[in-house]
């Protein structure tokens, strides 16, 4: 198998492309987006989270230098976690945060055993409802989940769907807003709603946007760019996709809480009349 570093961009797949360049906040809204929502769901310094696909650890280090809660952050891409690791040491947050490969659809965790599940343009990629429930599974009982996703605003029309899957991989599926609440909610999470919904506009190029604005990654864009001559001409296609279909599309954070299961039914105790003469009538059947 060819490494990610030794493929020609033209080849790699939008993940491949993302643990290349080490970016960590390429989703709908960018790092503004981030912080708006984590100022929604308000976090807490006790709280113990899970960023499910953290990428470059951008949003796992922010939230451990705000609020100080302990995070564990996952990615599948070793290019990713390895970028992540870096930065939470260069922020001073390493004894915040824990970076480990995994896959969000397969959690090496414990039932019940975080505060919160965050994620960011990960489920529009997946299972829905697979990722849900592995989500909920790891969650404590009132543990909630945030996961920030493109929705489809408007129907895509046929044509369109094929340069969708060329620019972000076939997988690629966002749903409707409505069909978001469903999914999750096929997943057991209740109090589900839609926090901070927005239009996709005035976003650009996602990832040429983030590079600008992330010092860790923009310190070797140089050398990306005489290695990978093919990079502009890739993130040209990816802005004048989104330019021509940012109609159709728009963002929200998917909110759910997972509720307390229900207590077991208790058993009435006796009185002492009711159990001699239950213990009476028994004698009296043998």
């Amino acid at each position: 198998m060819v490494s990610v570093e030794n493929k020609r961009v033209e080849d790699m797949n939008y993940f491949e492309l993302l643990a290349w360049l080490g970016i960590g906040s390429s989703h709908p809204g960018g790092f503004p987006a981030t912080k708006l929502n984590l100022e929604t769901v308000q976090i807490k310094s006790e709280s113990y989270v899970l960023d499910a696909g953290c990428g470059s650890g951008l949003t796992a280090c922010h939230l451990a230098k705000t609020t100080g809660c302990q995070i564990i952050g996952i990615d599948i891409s070793p290019q990713m976690i390895e970028k992540a690791t870096q930065r939470a040491k260069k922020e001073g947050v390493s004894h915040l945060i824990e970076f480990r490969v995994a896959d969000v659809a397969h959690l090496p965790f414990a039932e019940n055993s975080f505060d919160w599940v965050i994620a960011e343009s990960i489920t529009v990629f997946l299972d829905k409802v697979q990722v849900y429930k592995e989500f909920y599974r790891v969650l404590k009982p009132e543990g909630q989940v945030a996961d920030l996703e493109m929705a489809l605003l408007h129907e895509l029309p046929a044509p369109l769907k094929p340069q969708l899957a060329e620019c972000f991989g076939p997988s690629t599926n966002p749903l409707s807003f409505e069909e978001w609440c469903h999914s999750i909610t096929e997943a057991g999470f209740q109090n589900v709603e839609i926090k901070n919904p927005q239009p996709l506009k005035n976003n650009g190029n996602l990832i040429a946007s983030e590079l600008k604005k992330d010092w860790i990654l923009i310190k070797d864009l140089a050398d990306k760019v005489s290695k990978q001559p093919g990079l502009i001409p890739r993130l040209q296609k990816n802005v004048s996709f989104t330019r021509r279909t940012q109609g159709y599309f728009g963002f929200g954070l998917i909110y759910g809480r997972k509720p307390t299961p229900p207590a077991p039914p208790v058993s009435p105790r006796l009185g002492f009349k009711r159990w001699l003469l239950n213990l009476i009538h028994a004698k009296q059947a043998k």
